[in-house]
């Protein structure tokens, strides 16, 4: 599948509804989640970082290896960072419980998706299902034309952001296009779902949006 549209890649863009806005010191690359209370930040060369939802002060900090994407289930962080392994921490302490291998994808993106995780391996520009406990995975689909900043699982659906052009694609999980939407930020990486429903958007510049879907 191509994203790209020359003839007119705003055709199908719809504008996403701004709840608010807030600013956070957690600049530059690396996706984001949710955990139920808090969100949390990876990209930075060798910290995870938490921050409030609703202030953006910086409230957890841990060293951990350089990572691009991070996801929360079970518990547990699993960070990504574009080799062939998922490495797993403990969101209290910091300490890496395990790495595991992820053999022939490299993810550079991972959410959480019910009792499995999502990758996206920036090789072969694909989505798995990965499951942490039997290791196995599952390609869905294919992208290409993108520089996915973020992803995330959201009711049923996969939102990637692709920062080169600000745009949010809400996708089903074989791959087909649901929606388009324009990012109300500039720069936009992370993205990420609240238990209430919202999306948040993460910019290079730490900036966040909290925002509504149409």
């Amino acid at each position: 599948m191509v994203f790209n549209n020359p003839l007119d890649p705003d055709a199908s863009r719809e504008s996403l509804k701004i709840q608010r806005i807030f600013s956070t010191s957690l600049s530059g690359p690396g996706d984001i989640c949710f955990d139920g209370e808090k969100i949390w930040k990876t990209g930075s060369p060798d910290r995870l970082d938490a921050f409030d939802m609703e202030s953006g002060v910086s409230i957890r900090s841990f060293q951990v290896d350089p990572a691009s994407g991070v996801a929360f289930l079970d518990r547990r962080l699993y960070l990504s960072r574009g080799d062939n392994m998922i490495h797993i921490q403990d969101p209290l302490s910091g300490t890496l419980i395990s790495r595991i291998t992820t053999s022939d994808i490299h993810p550079l993106l991972v959410t959480a998706r019910e009792t499995d995780i999502l990758l996206f391996d920036h090789r072969s520009d694909s989505v798995f299902t990965y499951s942490p406990e039997t290791r196995k995975a599952e390609r869905l689909f294919q992208v290409s034309g993108l520089s996915p900043g973020g992803m995330e699982f959201f009711e049923g659906t996969i939102l990637i952001t692709d920062t080169a052009s600000d745009t949010i694609y809400r996708l089903t999980p074989d791959g087909d296009i649901i929606d388009v939407y324009r990012s109300p930020t500039s720069g936009v990486a992370g993205i990420c779902a609240d238990d209430r429903g919202y999306i948040y958007l993460m910019g290079l510049d730490g900036q966040v949006t909290k925002v509504s879907l149409p």
